[in-house]
């Protein structure tokens, strides 16, 4: 009855974190600068965007997700069954709350946070492990950092991105033709950095990636059903792009048909370079936050207006989020606990 009970959880584990991978896809809105624009079709842009996103979580995404699965665990430490089971309800309960409530939330955050709580729960009343040594703090310290560095670098380099452009380039435009036919290449840039940008977020969005491999290092799968389960989750972001994305790309989209291609693509190639850099160092990060310090990095150098009230909220909620998540997985775990589920 007990291994019965564990192969079913196990396949609970596999269908979140499939789900996962879907509402990954499903809230991605890289695409919509390019939509905005009208340089392609709107059904091309989801193929072609959803394919590089599933290419970039099948073939890029190991790295982030050894670092979410089991890198910044201590020495000795496996997830359980139930550890992982916790870690997906808080994850996903709190993105709910958030977006009920209309507030913007990071995936990344909120599985590491849960992944803080449930740890420091199982070190505390299970015994035989202690909280000094429940994490290898210098990994999980480093996967912190860059949440603050690597928005920063969007802004900057964003910044410094528009400053040589403009200066070596646009500033010579004139008259209308000029820059109507310098906007017009602007746009196939785009599409380049959009396509590329895609790539990047697929890898780093490998939060689902993390679970399997967690699953993976416990034992409960092997290496071939790991790698398998990589590529379905590569196939359910692209249809969680295809069949769910497209509502929220099609209304950021209408948002920003005002935007010059020019701008997206500074924007796209700017965060995209810190995203493929992140990847590489298996950082996991969040994408939208770096989004939004790009555009600050913009506006900051267009010299516009920008609403420090609604920027220090949306920080508010970034920070709060990794502790918040922590809490809702740490009574979720040890409410296992009680029940003697470990």
């Amino acid at each position: 009855m007990a291994e019965e009970f564990t192969s079913f959880l196990i396949i609970v584990l596999i269908i979140m974190g499939v789900a996962l991978a879907f509402s990954i896809g499903a809230n991605d809105e890289t695409l919509a600068p390019l939509v905005g624009t009208g340089v392609i079709k709107f059904k091309t842009a989801l193929i072609l965007g959803g394919f590089a996103v599933g290419f970039g979580m099948v073939f890029f995404s190991e790295g982030v997700g050894k670092t979410v699965g089991a890198n910044i665990l201590g020495p000795g430490i496996k997830y359980t069954t139930f550890m992982l089971l916790a870690v997906l309800i808080s994850s996903i309960l709190w993105l709910i709350i958030g977006s009920l409530a209309g507030i913007p939330l990071s995936s990344t955050h909120s599985t590491i946070g849960s992944i803080f709580g449930v740890v420091i729960v199982f070190s505390l009343f299970t015994g035989g492990i202690e909280p000094s040594t429940a994490f290898n703090w210098e990994k999980l310290g480093n996967v912190v950092l860059s949440w603050f560095i690597s928005p920063l670098f969007g802004l900057l380099m964003t910044f410094i991105l528009f400053k040589i452009i403009a200066k070596l380039y646009l500033i010579k435009l004139k008259g209308m033709n000029q820059i109507e036919k310098s906007e017009k290449s602007f746009t196939r840039l785009l599409f380049i950095a959009v396509f590329f940008a895609e790539i990047w977020v697929g890898a780093n969005s490998a939060e689902c990636i993390g679970i399997f491999y967690g699953l993976y290092d416990n034992g409960s799968i092997n290496q071939g059903e790991y790698y398998f389960f990589v590529f379905i989750c590569g196939i359910f972001v692209f249809l969680g792009i295809y069949i769910a994305g497209r509502f929220v790309i099609k209304n950021l989209a209408s948002q920003i048909t005002d935007a010059r291609p020019s701008e997206g693509f500074i924007i796209q190639i700017s965060s995209s370079i810190i995203l493929m850099i992140c990847t590489l160092m298996a950082l996991p990060i969040s994408h939208s936050h770096v989004i939004v310090f790009c555009i600050l990095g913009l506006n900051v150098a267009q010299k516009k207006e920008i609403d420090f009230k609604a920027m220090s909220k949306m920080a508010a909620y970034w920070v709060l989020t990794f502790p918040i998540a922590a809490i809702f997985a740490g009574f979720i775990y040890f409410g296992f606990i009680s029940f003697g589920f470990f």
